[in-house]
């Protein structure tokens, strides 16, 4: 645990210079305290397992530590996969790496951390330019299976809305199956920077949908404001459809229906009655939305 807390100080440190204080907005530097510190003496400690928490005040998160460690299970299964690889390849395709400095990408919605650490290892794959992912969320519990699984990013535990990072920081943001805070998007991209904001399709899990809320609204799925809201501050370069089946072992199953908040609203007997179900096959269906910042 030594090792994860100074390897993690010792990484936020190194890029101390993107963050700024959550709570007067000033620069912010590590000290020997394994503490990230402003002028005015606003400190957040890095945490054992290898995080940081830049909260200013506490913050309940509807996402818990099951829900996380499913998602997770799901994600090393390989379900993300193509997806991952289509934005693994848009950002090769947009942005210019080989400099000295590594490109860098945050994670905005980052959950457990296994879709940021997939995507870097399709950048290290394709290109010998640097890379350095940063993950926020809000979940404690996320970021901290986060820290624990994946070494080599800077993981925090901050507000969106108020982020912990200086203007212009990132060349690309990854916003996957999460909310979005565009004013913040727009503020901490840099110039051509790009934001890659995934939501899920029409199709998307139907086996699944289709068991949980029969006949019921739910069942559908529009997104239609979400894109609209997107074009309202960004200009679109790319729209994609990646809509693929997957093989589902029997043991994915119940951490499928775990880490989808479909399950949120199903009753308990509906969610039984989709466990007892032998699904061999599930739709991943997502739009991928690629744009840049308004020029204002």
């Amino acid at each position: 645990m030594l090792k994860k807390i100074n390897a993690a100080a010792r990484l936020i440190g190194r890029y101390s210079s993107l963050f700024q204080c959550p709570v007067c907005g000033l620069a912010m530097e590590m000290n020997e305290n394994r503490t990230l510190l402003c002028r005015n003496r606003h400190g957040f400690d890095t945490a054992k397992p290898g995080y940081i928490s830049l909260l200013t005040k506490a913050v309940k998160s509807d996402y818990g530590k099951t829900m996380f460690e499913a998602r997770n299970l799901v994600c090393r299964s390989g379900f993300f996969q193509p997806l991952i690889e289509r934005i693994g390849w848009t950002i090769l395709t947009n942005i210019s790496g080989g400099g000295l400095e590594p490109i860098t990408v945050l994670d905005a919605g980052c959950g457990e951390g296994s879709q940021l650490a997939q995507l870097a290892e399709v950048w290290k794959r394709e290109t010998p330019a640097g890379f350095l992912g940063a993950g926020l969320d809000l979940s404690k519990e996320g970021v901290a299976i986060a820290a624990r699984e994946y070494a080599g990013f800077i993981w925090c535990v901050g507000d969106l809305a108020r982020s912990p990072f200086r203007d212009q920081s990132f060349d690309v943001i990854l916003n996957v199956l999460s909310a979005s805070n565009y004013g913040e998007f727009s503020r901490l991209l840099r110039k051509d920077g790009l934001l890659i904001k995934v939501i899920p399709g029409s199709e998307h899990l139907r086996q699944l949908r289709h068991v949980l809320y029969d006949r019921s609204p739910r069942q559908a799925y529009s997104n239609e404001k979400t894109r609209a809201l997107f074009m309202q501050r960004f200009d679109m370069l790319d729209e994609r459809q990646i809509r693929y089946d997957v093989t589902l072992q029997k043991e994915l199953l119940e951490p499928l229906v775990r880490m989808t908040p479909l399950s949120w609203g199903a009753r308990d007997e509906q969610i039984q009655q989709a466990l007892r179900l032998t699904i061999r096959e599930i739709t991943a269906d997502f739009t991928v939305l690629v744009g840049r910042a308004k020029v204002r």
